[in-house]
């Protein structure tokens, strides 16, 4: 009974730590049950630890913990990335320097780790002096056990856990991630030297003067192959509506290159104007992200999704939450569906429309697109591409009507647009490609062609002010490119240290463990990929 009442004591204040932060911050705790479920066990196995160092370490880490996240959380508005782990160690000074001008980051994660671990550390001091906490001998070596199983399995098998934190996890638990991946995948790297990320080679420079005076839409769109659009001479009408706006002045269309061949990777990278080498490093200092970008020029700002958040949980971190006004997923837009995978891009759409669309608002939509499973990405009484019964040519049917869907959708926000009483410009990309079998690719984890090739739309009423803005776009524009684009319209202007940069794109890992390709271009055109192992 006394080390059940440890238990909850300690899990109580942890999880009241951890909501009385989140509140202050403005954000909602996003924990699934399970999780805390899993946590209260946890921690009652560790209550049996007969050392009294061991059980106080054990049952305190996450609390413990929590304090450097929510200190990260507070200055960079972003938990603790594996990689700034190692920027801790490789910058101790500036980093040093820059805490000291700002000790006032310091005070809530203080007062909120230490009072819940004052309290926990009491209770365990005043149980213990009764002699009434029940004990195992050597449990203490499970919890060893549990610090290094993780980073030794990370290192002998490449596992991939803690590689981005989780907005599903507990803030402590996220740096103990966190650091298994450094541990296990990173540092040993660093050590034999076989691979380095690099200072971004591109800043941004604000400049008001170059904003778009109106309301700016970027519809992010997911595995969207550019070769199932009949836009692009698809052999099959997938898009009808946007093939016939494909010669209006006020409509740009080109297919373009990902920075990444899977979301989490690609979407963080585009949302914060840097790819391959550089990535990791822009991405864990959030300075050139879209919505940073914005609010630094004073424009609003929202993020609305089609995903839920578990789907989120790797990509939400990467896209500097904390300056998102208005911040909305599909367990807000669509909360009584019961298939998170058969969410309808349409009802994203809907829920937009519900605002105040002429507002100049700096805007994301981020759909569920053409992910898998695709039969579940349309309507069955929109069945557009008859099913035949051959598993793989349903497989290219069931995207194809996917596709469709896309192209609904666009038709519907390009319509509401054109009647807008504010200049507004509607921007399309995918995160990646898609393969349906193209090269032998099906999905899109591979560094082909398929999966690296997306569209990229503009739509707007102002084609002549942005005309001069898109005619420098080469004939296969990268993700990189339309950062830039979407930055210039945000009000900010590219430094470009070296501009002769060879274009990279990562496989599924951030740090490039998933190997890379190196993009060659000719006249503008993507000409060919140059698969690399790191």
């Amino acid at each position: 009974m006394k080390n059940l009442i440890l238990t909850s004591i300690v899990f109580i204040s942890t999880v009241l730590s951890e909501l009385a932060f989140l509140s202050i911050q403005g954000q909602t705790n996003l924990i699934p049950t399970e999780k805390y479920l899993s946590f209260f066990i946890i921690l009652f196995i560790f209550s049996f630890i007969r050392n009294n160092v061991w059980r106080r370490l054990a049952m305190n880490m996450v609390v413990g913990l929590s304090f450097f996240q929510m200190m990260h959380l507070q200055f960079f508005g972003i938990p603790v990335y594996p990689n700034a782990i190692y920027l801790l160690f490789a910058e101790t000074g500036e980093i040093a320097g820059t805490l000291i001008q700002q000790l006032n980051l310091f005070f809530i994660p203080l007062v909120l780790t230490i009072i819940p671990l004052t309290l926990n550390l009491f209770t365990d001091h005043k149980l213990t002096k009764l002699n009434k906490l029940k004990s195992i001998p050597y449990l203490h070596f499970l919890f060893l056990f549990y610090l290094v199983y993780n980073p030794l399995r990370t290192y002998v098998t490449g596992n991939t856990w803690g590689r981005q934190p989780s907005t599903q996890e507990f803030l402590g638990m996220n740096i103990y991630l966190s650091s298994s991946y450094f541990l296990g995948r990173i540092l040993p790297a660093k050590l034999s030297s076989s691979r380095k990320h690099e200072k971004t080679i591109i800043s941004l420079e604000k400049d008001p003067s170059i904003k778009f005076d109106g309301n700016i839409i970027l519809v992010l769109g997911e595995s969207q192959a550019a070769s199932h659009m009949s836009l692009f001479d698809y052999k099959r009408e997938t898009t009808p509506f946007l093939k016939s706006i494909k010669d209006d002045d006020n409509f740009f269309y080109r297919k373009a290159i990902s920075s990444g061949v899977s979301t989490d990777v690609s979407v963080a990278f585009f949302l914060n104007n840097t790819f391959g080498k550089y990535g990791v490093s822009d991405v864990v200092s959030g300075k050139k992200c879209f919505f940073n970008l914005a609010k630094q020029n004073n424009i609003s700002t929202r993020f609305y999704s089609s995903q839920s958040q578990q789907q989120l949980r790797y990509i939400t971190n990467s896209i500097c939450p904390k300056f998102i006004d208005d911040y909305k997923n599909l367990d807000t837009i669509q909360p009584n569906i019961e298939n998170e995978n058969a969410a309808d891009d349409l009802e994203l759409l809907t829920h937009f429309f519900k605002t105040d669309i002429n507002q100049k608002n700096f805007t994301i939509l981020h759909q569920r697109g053409g992910h898998s499973p695709y039969k579940l990405r349309y309507p069955k009484n929109q069945t557009i591409f008859k099913l035949t019964g051959k598993y793989q040519e349903d497989r290219v049917n069931h995207y194809d009507n996917a596709v469709f869907q896309l192209d609904l959708f666009m038709k519907k926000l390009i319509e509401k647009v054109q009647i807008s009483e504010t200049p507004t410009i509607v921007i399309y990309v995918s995160d990646h490609g898609e393969g349906l079998g193209e090269e032998g690719v099906w999905g899109h984890a591979s560094l082909k062609r398929p999966s690296v090739e997306i569209p990229f739309l503009v739509y707007t009423h102002q084609a002549d002010e942005l005309k001069e803005r898109l005619s420098s776009f080469q004939e296969n524009p990268t993700h990189l490119d339309i950062s830039l684009f979407i930055s210039q319209l945000l009000g900010h202007k590219a430094l470009i240290k070296d501009p002769n940069y060879t274009y990279i794109i990562y496989g599924n890992d951030m740090d490039g463990f998933a190997g890379y390709a190196e993009a060659i271009f000719e006249n503008g055109k993507l000409k060919e990929l140059i698969k690399k192992d790191i």
